[in-house]
């Protein structure tokens, strides 16, 4: 199949660089059928197709899409004639699956792909595409869902769960990215949030740092707090603003059967940025070795700086903070901050991201903060590259920009 070596899974879900193992047609045809009992072998306008519980599955190997592409991305070709079969088995009312299917070792992982968006398409051939964190999910939890970058809709199952999800006996899964999909409906609304309304309201509520210059992440994190608290979802995702001496220092505990079943952090970020500092990369390691996995929230808006406006909201902002009794350590200047500050900002979309042990060699760039005032070096951060999204994206949502 290939001489190149990629990302591959192993059967607790590691992280494995090796060359795509290579299928014969009769080889992915048995890797079906030990999935499927009962399933049969026929075909449709000259194509081979699998039936199973009625519904037509054409499947294609899962490899690596080659170079100069990173490893962690791979793909299905799906031929024209699929489109074909596809079609004349709508006009009877039979689904049709579009199934890639990954095979290393003792592992298999079946990537059922929405056909809809490749029916459509006019080329000969076109490929849909799949990521290392993909067959991560399913090869840990069974059954993965998402939405990739471009909108396409996959789903990706262990062996042992995709004869059930055929069937249509499994639930929803992901109770923890539910939790943001909830609280979503009340935040991502497309409001132009001025800085003196989020500021005030944060301050009517005694959130510990109102003052704070970068005040958008810091009304984040109040109504995500707020939220939980207020739903019962901290049963489930809790917020945590103080820290205890020893912990990590994460935002979000995801509680499980355990009272913790892994941490993550909240993050705000300008839609137009490359990618958005994350958290000490040693501390990150640590925790990821200790949990399995690690979440980071992001929410990312348009924003509006004082600058631009002749700098009256930053003079406005510092001025109510004088107001109600607030005067920073170097005493009250109306310009305090008047470069940086954001007048306001309008939150447009959100992500869940996952850091795991197969994709944190990848998925984090080095993000060197500079030196200390004394010269020394500081600690390495980890930056979360957004052209790499695909390969540690959970869940997504967005408004119209």
């Amino acid at each position: 199949m290939g001489n190149i070596a990629v990302d591959q899974i192993g059967l607790t879900g590691e992280l494995v660089i090796d060359v795509d193992t290579t299928l014969s047609p009769a080889q992915k045809v048995g890797v079906l059928m030990d999935a499927l009992p009962g399933a049969v072998v026929e075909k449709i306008a000259g194509v081979q197709i699998v039936r199973f519980a009625g519904q037509i599955i054409l499947s294609a190997q899962v490899t690596y899409l080659g170079n100069p592409w990173p490893g962690f991305k791979k793909r299905i070709q799906i031929p024209r004639r699929w489109v074909e079969v596809y079609r004349r088995a709508a006009a009877d009312g039979i689904v049709t699956r579009f199934v890639g299917i990954y095979h290393y070792g003792e592992v298999s992982v079946f990537v059922d792909f929405d056909p809809t968006t490749y029916v459509e398409r006019k080329a000969n051939n076109s490929a849909a595409h799949v990521a290392t964190n993909d067959l991560f999910q399913a090869q840990t939890l069974g059954i993965f869902r998402r939405t990739d970058k471009n909108g396409n809709s996959l789903t990706s199952l262990r062996s042992d769960r995709f004869g059930d999800y055929l069937l249509g006996n499994v639930g929803k899964e992901m109770a923890h990215a539910r939790v943001f999909e909830e609280f979503n409906a009340e935040f991502l609304t497309g409001e132009h949030l001025s800085a003196l309304d989020a500021v005030q309201q944060m301050h009517n509520a005694q959130w510990p740092d109102t003052m704070q210059a970068e005040w958008a992440g810091f009304y984040l994190e109040f109504r995500v707090d707020d939220f939980l608290r207020n739903s019962g979802a901290h049963r489930i995702v809790e917020f945590q603003k103080a820290k205890r001496r020893g912990d990590f220092d994460y935002d979000l505990i995801f509680k499980g059967s355990q009272e913790v079943a892994f941490l993550g952090d909240l993050k705000a970020s300008s839609i137009s940025s490359r990618g958005a500092p994350g958290n000490d990369a040693a501390n990150l390691l640590e925790c990821v070795a200790q949990y399995g996995r690690f979440w980071y929230v992001l929410y990312e808006h348009e924003t509006w700086h004082s600058k631009d406006e002749g700098a009256k909201p930053v003079i406005a902002w510092n001025e109510w903070r004088r107001s109600v009794g607030y005067t920073p350590r170097a005493g009250y200047d109306s310009m305090s901050y008047a470069r940086k500050f954001k007048s306001a900002v309008r939150f447009v979309r959100m992500k869940i991201l996952e850091v795991n042990v197969a994709n944190f060699h990848l998925v984090l760039d080095d993000f060197k903060q500079g030196r200390q005032v004394g010269g020394a070096e500081r600690a390495v951060k980890v930056m979360i590259d957004k052209k790499n999204i695909d390969n540690f994206l959970i869940y997504s949502q967005s408004i119209s920009v």
